[in-house]
């Protein structure tokens, strides 16, 4: 394992990728370094900007990017940093170099609706039907294991009056993962679909500490927030199929708490929704349910969010890993969840992490 503590001469290479295989099969030299690329925990799939010579057309096939990594010693390392579709909307006609856009491979299935219809039976499991949803688009999947089954029949692309929230192929995904407790799907450097079972952010094992002194590798001008507009003391779930909607309901009325309705004189809602039921074989008992998991996302909800923003040298971390954050100096301490993670192709790849954390 490289020791990304060290310096290191940082160079770049840019593989045209055969889409079926998921190989590369050829170098690309008239792209330029500087380009960027963007994570972002709230949108669908990453993003990036990169500058070429003359033409990119690349057909059907991908654009893999990787950071060919020098230590002092010698060694070196191929890190890959992102598997992309590639569009070029303009070009320069004369010597000037053109810009050409970069999407995460989930763009493919992002506007990709249903031509009809299709139902998903009550029994399936959530997870292996958002698995085939993928793979039979030709994409590769690694997916967490998990039991969890839909309680109700699932119509996903559904026609009609009104817009449905599995219209594409990627919200239908998406909504199969929120029911059985997974985030949203997301892509490995290499392009290949992961499907993983939600941990919270304090959870997480650290990915990397961030350390200041000697061998430091950020900046220090970074920007420290503590959001405290958000908290809500009114949560709502709202559970709804075809046969039946519950809500359920927590509210925070105590005195003693900074963010109540008593305290602050006046209410913050939050709503979530759901799209199974809650468990339970009668109504009682699945309305005692919901109002026990509004009581569990209040708590969340009443957390303020930590929020801290850095440039450090390239390390090989991703968007929700967990960085634990040793800087004395600004009195910050803790564990971190990456939210936002921009890349800059230069010298050292340095990254802007935007961190936060939940704190109550």
């Amino acid at each position: 394992m490289p020791d990304w503590k060290k310096r290191f001469a940082a160079s770049y290479r840019f593989m045209r990728v055969d889409r079926k295989t998921g190989f590369d099969v050829e170098r690309l030299r008239n792209i330029r370094n500087g380009g960027s690329i963007e994570r972002n925990q709230d949108t669908s799939y990453e993003t990036g900007k990169i500058d070429y010579l003359g033409t990119l057309d690349l057909g059907s096939d991908l654009l893999r990017i990787y950071l060919d990594a020098t230590f002092p010693d010698d060694t070196t390392v191929s890190e890959p940093l992102g598997t992309f579709v590639v569009s070029t909307p303009k070009r320069s006609t004369g010597y000037n170099s053109s810009e050409a856009d970069l999407s995460g491979r989930l763009s493919e299935v992002a506007e990709d609706e249903f031509d009809a219809p299709r139902s998903l039976a009550a029994g399936s499991n959530a997870v292996g039907e958002a698995a085939k949803l993928l793979r039979e688009v030709g994409l590769e999947v690694i997916a967490d294991p998990s039991d969890f089954t839909l309680t109700t029949t699932w119509v996903i692309g559904a026609i009609g009056n009104g817009e449905s929230n599995y219209a594409t192929r990627l919200k239908a995904v998406n909504a199969l993962l929120d029911a059985a407790g997974f985030s949203s799907a997301s892509c490995d450097p290499m392009g290949r679909v992961l499907l993983r079972r939600y941990v919270e952010p304090d959870k997480r094992a650290p990915a990397m500490v961030m350390e200041e002194g000697k061998w430091a590798r950020f900046e220090d001008g970074g920007t420290e927030e503590l959001d405290k507009s958000g908290v809500a003391n009114v949560v709502h779930v709202d559970y709804s199929t075809s046969d039946e909607s519950i809500r359920g309901t927590a509210i925070d009325s105590d005195p003693n708490s900074q963010y109540s309705t008593v305290t602050r004189g006046w209410r913050k809602s939050a709503k979530y929704t759901k799209s199974e039921l809650p468990a339970g074989s009668t109504a009682a008992e699945r309305q005692a349910n919901a109002n026990a998991e509004a009581a569990t996302l209040l708590r969340t909800q009443q957390s303020a969010i930590h929020r801290l923003k850095v440039t450090h040298v390239y390390a090989p971390v991703g968007v929700s890993d967990a960085i634990e954050v040793r800087w004395p100096s600004a009195g910050i301490f803790g564990n971190f969840a990456i939210r936002k993670q921009t890349l800059t192709l230069v010298g050292g790849c340095p990254m802007e992490l935007e961190m936060r954390r939940f704190e109550r």
